[in-house]
């Protein structure tokens, strides 16, 4: 279980946010160990109808991270259940936090001073 603190909201679904929540609390906890300066998470889970031959129905994932020192990273994905949008959306937002973590990794090398000796 995770302790950053996530909140989930949902949009335009019958469906309460705790039938959401410890599903997404299981995939965002795994985050965790990627980068340890995140301090909160925003979900939203959304139902969308559109009108296009007919009904079409999807669900929309949003999620906000908050981390120690930086913007805000968002992530969001449109898919045909709710299981596929948080998974893309999560992986978009793993893809960020890795490269925030990459740039904040010590990859010093020799320095060049001492190439020339």
């Amino acid at each position: 279980m995770s302790n950053i603190p996530i909140n989930v909201t949902v949009r335009h679904l019958d469906e309460p946010a705790s039938k959401f929540q410890t599903v997404i609390q299981n995939e965002l906890g795994k985050l965790e160990t990627i980068f340890h300066k995140v301090t909160e998470f925003t979900v939203v889970v959304e139902g969308i109808s559109k009108i296009a031959n007919g009904i079409e129905l999807k669900r929309k994932v949003e999620i906000t991270a908050s981390v120690k020192g930086h913007s805000p990273f968002a992530a969001s994905a449109e898919e045909e259940n709710f299981g596929k949008a948080l998974d893309v959306a999560i992986s978009k937002i793993k893809a960020q936090l890795l490269k925030l973590h990459e740039k904040a990794s010590d990859h010093k090398g020799i320095p060049t001073s001492e190439i020339a000796k």
